[in-house]
């Protein structure tokens, strides 16, 4: 008969994950972070109790509902770290289980993304700061700052039965994103076509 040994913390079951380079570290007493190749552990249990962040408008290489559950099974001493770090620990952790293949095709997907991000020229920049006043419609606004049932109601519309319609959007607002869309495909189409030209002349050169 084989005897298991149990290590119990908080009523949960811990698993250990082998850290790596570039892992979050902490000291208790001072707050700094840096690399750490220690071991460290998971919950296996998840907290029901806590609220974890929101992770939808950071860059990452995973699902941001991912990181939203994986952060409920993180240890006291990187639950209580920013968002940010806390993002960083958890994608060193989902990378570590990562075949070598997707690591390197997810990582010249990343470059690549960077690449169209740099070289994009926008069309229309002052779509990208996002003002509210200058693309919501008043009445959206209003309703959303007063944030009662009566507020919402007056901006709805029923045109048919069952069909409820409201503005949100000012319409040039509309307008500059139609046209930053097509534009942004004449930018993609070019930078591939581009790209492909220079696979050519590359293949044409190695040949002959």
């Amino acid at each position: 008969m084989h005897n298991h040994h149990h290590h119990h913390q908080n009523g949960s079951l811990e698993r250990r994950a082998q850290a790596s380079n570039g892992d979050i570290a902490t000291n208790g007493s001072n707050g700094v972070v840096g690399a750490s190749n220690s071991i460290t552990r998971l919950l296996g249990n998840p907290r029901i109790d806590h609220m974890p962040d929101n992770y939808e408008d950071l860059p990452l290489d995973f699902n941001p509902l991912v990181f939203t559950s994986l952060e409920r099974h993180l240890p006291s001493h990187i639950l209580n770290l920013s968002r940010d770090l806390k993002a960083h620990y958890m994608s060193n952790i989902l990378l570590r289980y990562l075949p070598h293949s997707e690591r390197i095709r997810m990582q010249k997907q990343k470059e690549y993304r960077q690449n169209i991000i740099l070289n994009y020229p926008p069309l229309h920049k002052e779509m990208y700061t996002m003002l509210s006043e200058n693309f919501f419609a008043p009445s959206f606004l209003r309703a959303i700052k007063e944030n009662t049932e009566a507020g919402f109601r007056s901006i709805l519309a029923e045109p048919s039965r069952g069909i409820y319609t409201f503005e949100i959007f000012q319409p040039h607002f509309c307008e500059m994103l139609v046209s930053e869309v097509s534009h942004s495909f004449s930018f993609l189409f070019m930078h591939i076509s581009l790209h492909l030209f220079y696979i050519s002349v590359l293949y044409f050169l190695i040949r002959f």
